[in-house]
């Protein structure tokens, strides 16, 4: 198990920049889409996710996102998309784990505080990890933890790295 955090480790610091830089371009990537469609083009889309589009919160049915809007509000709903997901793509496409015949070799989940355990194989015989926790705080918030690659192929294609580190109210 060393191996698959210590690569974990490796691609923390290109993985942060690579967050942050999508935090900073979020306001022009949400305004290029607005000239460009819902999605980004070629590269740009390592910057969002590559299973849904920049209107992702309508279909998924996120709290606070809306279909039919225009003009500035359309512009922050997709900027926030890309700050609520950034680099997803680049998460998935360069640091991700191939998802074709990669198998689950050991899973635990306990409830109460909800805790989820993977390690998984690729078909190449590469483990990797993913580990999920939802810290409980206060008021009906909790702190959702995830590090290692998600155990879930979001694309399809790739098991996307993940660090991600975010308040939600349950």
């Amino acid at each position: 198990m060393i191996k698959p955090i210590l690569r974990y480790l490796a691609y923390f610091p290109a993985n942060l920049a690579f967050v942050l830089l999508a935090y900073l371009l979020s306001p022009l990537l949400a305004a290029l889409s607005l000239l460009v469609g819902r999605r980004l083009p070629g590269i740009l889309q390592w910057f969002s996710t590559l299973d849904a589009d920049l209107d992702g919160g309508i279909s998924q049915r996120v709290k606070g996102y809306k279909p039919g809007l225009t003009g500035w509000d359309l512009w922050w709903q997709r900027m926030c998309w890309i700050c609520r997901n950034p680099a997803h793509g680049w998460q998935s496409r360069l640091l991700g784990m191939p998802a074709a015949g990669t198998i689950i070799i050991e899973q635990q989940i306990t409830e109460a505080p909800k805790n989820q355990w993977y390690v998984m194989e690729t078909a190449s015989g590469v483990r990797f990890f993913c580990f999920k926790r939802d810290q409980p705080l206060f008021g009906g918030f909790y702190l959702k933890l995830w590090f290692g690659w998600v155990n879930k192929p979001y694309d399809g294609r790739n098991h996307h790295y993940a660090f991600q580190i975010w308040p939600k109210r349950s």
